[in-house]
């Protein structure tokens, strides 16, 4: 039986990805910086390391055939765990045998200089230098990040925003399926970007998030310079190409919300 190493098995794409992988027949590995919780799967193996020192990384890639590394550390020790831990988990998986290291990314890291962007960029040349057979799929940010980015700019009736950035959120579970698809099929290089089944604005993003949560929010257009936001504001983030599943950001918001949330007006 396949044995598959899932890192940042606990984040929003993990819990997507962990039980997909048990459905289609594979021995699944978990692996967090956290001890075993007593309340996870009995079917589930749980590995404790870490990234950022190499701890543990040895005994979490011990046996298993295929890695899908979703682990990353967007706000604080960038480099440290997402390029210098991908150097360690690949340097493991190389002396264990893996058979495919398959990695999820970002869409627009090559266009768009943002800090963490550069180091998921530097993260997939360690990947293609690293001496194990690979696969990297870029995608587009989730309805979650989305929603906190809303949640902490719209606190307020009124609330300024980058309206006019763009973006493409993708359900992580159509995510999931697809990582799935693509893992049984082996190691493949570079895949196709994947971006969710629309491109709209911030401030569209917006008004329908607050329409379905029942609040009232105005939105003033907050113009940001430089590179960085020109990049947004012209959806080097999204692949219009690669749009993928049926999950709308409305339809996501329906089932995280349900009938709204008036107490939050």
């Amino acid at each position: 039986m396949t044995r598959v190493l899932v890192t940042g098995g606990t984040g929003v794409l993990g819990s997507e990805l962990v039980p997909r992988f048990l459905d289609a027949g594979y021995t699944v590995r978990v692996m967090s910086r956290r001890g075993h919780p007593p309340d996870v799967d009995p079917g589930i193996e749980w590995a404790q390391a870490e990234l950022q020192t190499g701890a543990g990384l040895a005994e979490a890639v011990a046996g298993a055939d295929v890695i899908v590394h979703a682990a990353s550390s967007p706000f604080r020790r960038t480099e440290a765990v997402d390029v210098g831990g991908t150097e360690r988990l690949l340097e493991a998986a190389r002396k264990a045998g893996v058979s495919h290291f398959f990695y999820i990314s970002i869409v627009g890291i090559d266009r768009i200089p943002l800090g963490y962007y550069k180091r998921k960029l530097a993260a997939e040349a360690r990947i293609e230098q690293g001496g194990v057979p690979w696969s990297i799929l870029r995608a587009t940010q989730f309805h979650t990040l989305i929603d906190m980015q809303l949640r902490a700019l719209l606190r307020f009736p009124i609330g300024l925003a980058p309206s006019d950035f763009r973006f493409q959120p993708i359900d992580p579970g159509e995510l999931a399926d697809r990582v799935l698809e693509y893992a049984a099929g082996g190691a493949a290089g570079r895949l196709p970007d994947l971006g969710g089944p629309e491109v709209r604005t911030l401030g569209e993003l917006a008004r329908t998030w607050a329409e379905i949560r029942g609040l009232r929010r105005r939105v003033i257009r907050l113009p940001l310079p430089g590179k960085i936001a020109a990049g947004f504001r012209q959806g080097l983030n999204t692949t219009p190409e690669g749009k993928y599943g049926q999950g709308t950001w409305a339809d996501w918001l329906r089932r995280r919300y349900g009938s709204g949330d008036a107490r939050s007006k």
